[in-house]
């Protein structure tokens, strides 16, 4: 479970701190994210003021996704590190409300039962971390530009006629006459 309940860290002193190791499922997170494997981790949590908990740590999730050359499936593992600021909707200690305003994110905000909930800060980091080209391997040759063939496995069986476009009239006009 990626939510914490964080009401007796806001209890004790400022620099109070508490570590958790993360091994969850998060299959479902987002249609953009589809695991291979379970998110691995470990998160620290530290008191970092009356209201504040400072969130720090690195975490690992095997993803499916498809090579940009050759669209083959490939997994690849995705590292997040994390470093978030959560803030207290409700004073632990008297029980008022807090308010933040629009200067903290939603997803930034311990509920008022006290529990801190990583899934949104994660699955967005996620989505940030995954790599703009992913390839299945360094060399891949990637798809026929003709006929889709995945160069990878051998070469095409296509006829390719690449003519120079300076000479492309000339081929119409021969063809015209035949």
């Amino acid at each position: 479970m990626l939510a914490f309940n964080v009401a007796q860290l806001l209890k004790e002193p400022t620099g109070a701190s508490r570590e958790y190791e993360i091994e969850e499922n998060i299959e479902g997170l987002d249609e953009e994210i589809h695991p291979a494997g379970p998110l691995k981790g470990k998160v620290t949590f530290l008191h970092a003021g009356r209201y504040n908990i400072l969130v720090t740590g690195t975490l690992e999730v095997p993803l499916h996704l498809n090579c940009s050359r050759c669209l083959e499936a490939v997994v690849k593992t995705i590292r997040v590190k994390l470093e978030e600021e959560f803030k207290a909707t409700i004073d632990v200690e008297t029980g008022a409300s807090l308010h933040w305003g629009e200067t903290v994110e939603r997803c930034n905000l311990i509920n008022s039962s006290h529990i801190l909930d990583l899934t949104e800060v994660i699955r967005q980091n996620i989505i940030v971390n995954i790599p703009m080209r992913v390839l299945c391997k360094p060399d891949c040759a990637g798809l026929c530009p003709y006929c889709g063939h995945n160069l990878n496995l051998g070469p095409c069986e296509c006829k390719r006629e690449e003519i120079d476009p300076r000479w492309m009239p000339l081929k119409k006009l021969l063809e015209a006459q035949i």
